[in-house]
């Protein structure tokens, strides 16, 4: 009997929850993780011994429900089924969820409650979410606008991925919380995989927690337009992410403005009145910036994380190493743990975050982005004419490229118009790589003028055009081969500050300095990048100096004996990728 009635609550908990789209698996616990674990609801074999005849507003029979079927059945009796279209609802749990309390467990003094959809120092933050302080008052009041409350509970299901430990702790938190207004919360956790293919991309959850990265608002179209959501996914509509099934025509506009505006403080104002309309609104509740931590030996100078794109080699040149107080010229060697070997170092191949530790140093694109997210030239002299508009009589869909003198590959042969119309040709044409690139069809083609000049033909208007020149490879390379995918595997050429001297599979990678960089010759010669899977084994190789710089988890207690070893500094930033509560809008039938 008990088996069957966990058959029957396995296909009552498929029809009634389930939720996203999370930026790659860079970052362990990202939710859509490669490991699957099962990881099953425990169905407890003993009810509230008083359950027949319960209703849902008998409080001393609901206090502390610990069985799965039970909550159900009381959750079934709920007249209304979509509750969380109540506005009131969504504002009650906002201010219910004591997030100072879940950041202080999670991230101690490191990290703060996140009250925006970008980091403190973006152009583009605005602290929308400020509101929702914690007020178990204010919570409770709008609950009982809604018709709820102690006397008479809601039931609600929250789920993440089952691997994520922190997403477990936030969960118990969330559920002490709502239950002191009157909102019973049942969690339901499964694999990554499982989570977002049957749940969160259904659409088939209530509250769910997973990560967004919302770097100078380049993904925001997909996460909120109201055409994003998963069903209205097409050929021409694509990365549909609205996994809050959420629509409004203001927002809608607002993004469409965004995508148009090419002066910087009216984008500004669209962001915050963006963001001001998602937290008017109630349908995520921002949580915390995850962090980005690294210890390293205190000889190593100048370094720095690089929040662009969560890398720690922010403006290698500059870095140094000392010996003694000293900078001296000696040859100067740096090491570097790492816990994941990549297989390839092709940086248009996902792999891991650690491909782009190690090709960013060896690649340069046409384009860099500063810390205002505005792209400066690196390889280009000059753009003719200015940069394009959406609409306009001043708008145009072709632009001339000049590229700077002295540039060269690793091997002092020039870098020409070719190889960048080469670059792009190939990767259109390989199946692999250009599925995961699609704004590189909004360009036509790739004009070649002469060795230094080219322009660029736009189909349609790509708001992020430059970013699809982050990467080239040379010609003559390229035309060895069928795919630009297959390039790389075991080598790579590039004409950054390091390139590549060893790659010894399994143990370590070896890059040297460059001495055909175009631009400032870095200091250090040769960076060692050593592997080993065992965390603690790399942490140990730290402690005893053997290697010089480690990038480690976040574990108070770890980082609370690094600040306090004399020979290791500690840096810790928050990142671009964000925990939230999401809440899904998607109607329910009644």
């Amino acid at each position: 009997m008990k088996k069957v009635k966990i058959i029957i609550f396995s296909i009552l908990i498929y029809m009634l929850i389930g939720g996203i789209f999370l930026i790659s698996c860079e970052f362990e616990g990202n939710g859509l993780g490669l490991d699957i674990n099962e990881d099953n609801i425990n169905v407890s074999e003993d009810k509230p011994n008083n359950k027949e005849g319960a209703e849902p507003g008998d409080e001393n029979q609901v206090s502390d429900i610990e069985d799965a079927e039970f909550f159900l059945e009381l959750k079934n009796r709920q007249k209304n089924k979509n509750p969380l279209s109540d506005i009131n609802v969504r504002k009650a749990i906002f201010y219910a969820i004591n997030r100072e309390r879940i950041v202080e467990e999670l991230l101690g003094s490191y990290g703060e409650v996140l009250n925006s959809l970008f980091l403190k120092d973006s152009m583009y933050y605005f602290p929308a979410w400020k509101e929702y302080s914690y007020d178990l008052d204010k919570a409770k009041s709008f609950l009982s606008d809604a018709g709820y409350g102690i006397d008479n509970p809601l039931y609600i299901i929250i789920g993440a991925s089952g691997d994520s430990d922190s997403r477990m702790i936030m969960e118990e938190f969330i559920k002490e919380d709502l239950k002191k207004i009157g909102i019973n919360i049942w969690i339901f956790n499964r694999s990554p995989r499982e989570w977002y293919l049957e749940h969160i991309k259904k659409g088939d959850y209530e509250l769910g927690i997973w990560a967004l990265y919302t770097n100078e608002g380049g993904r925001l179209e997909n996460y909120f337009c109201s055409d994003k959501i998963p069903p209205r996914e097409t050929n021409d509509n694509i990365d549909c992410y609205n996994f809050y099934w959420y629509e409004n025509e203001e927002v809608d506009q607002y993004l469409q403005e965004f995508y148009k505006e090419n002066d910087l403080e009216s984008k500004k104002n669209l962001i915050r009145d963006l963001q001001e309309k998602l937290a008017g609104d109630a349908v995520i509740l921002p949580l915390y910036n995850r962090l980005l931590s690294i210890a390293y030996n205190k000889k190593i100078k100048n370094v720095d994380i690089d929040l662009r794109d969560n890398l720690f080699f922010k403006n290698i040149e500059d870095w140094d190493i000392e010996r003694n107080g000293d900078l001296d010229e000696e040859d100067k060697n740096m090491i570097v743990g790492f816990k994941q070997e990549p297989y390839t170092l092709n940086p248009l191949i996902f792999d891991s975050i650690y491909t782009g530790y190690i090709s960013n140093l060896i690649i340069k694109g046409l384009w860099e982005k500063n810390e205002e997210g505005e792209y400066r030239p690196a390889l280009v002299e000059e753009q003719l004419p200015p940069p394009m508009g959406k609409s306009g009589a001043e708008s145009t869909l072709k632009v001339k490229i000049k590229l700077k003198d002295d540039i060269y590959w690793r091997a002092s042969a020039p870098i020409t118009s070719e190889d960048i119309g080469y670059t792009f040709k190939s990767i259109i044409e390989d199946a692999d790589v250009s599925d995961t690139t699609e704004d590189y069809k909004n360009i036509k083609d790739i004009e070649i003028i002469n060795e230094k000049e080219f322009s660029i033909v736009f189909r349609d208007y790509c708001d992020d055009w430059k970013g699809l020149f982050s990467i080239i490879f040379p010609k003559s390379i390229m035309e060895k081969d069928e795919k630009v995918s297959s390039l790389f595997k075991n080598d790579i050429i590039g004409c950054g500050p390091y390139k590549l001297k060893e790659w010894v599979s399994g143990e370590y990678i070896l890059l040297e300095k460059n001495e055909y960089y175009f631009g400032e010759q870095p200091k250090i010669d040769n960076i060692k990048f050593l592997f080993d899977s065992d965390i603690n084994s790399l942490i140990g190789m730290l402690g005893k100096g053997e290697i010089d710089i480690l990038s480690i988890p976040v574990d108070l207690e770890l980082m609370k004996n690094l600040e306090e070893n004399k020979d290791i500094n500690l840096l810790v930033k928050e990142g671009n990728l964000w925990e939230h509560l999401a809440l899904c809008l998607k109607p329910k039938e009644e």
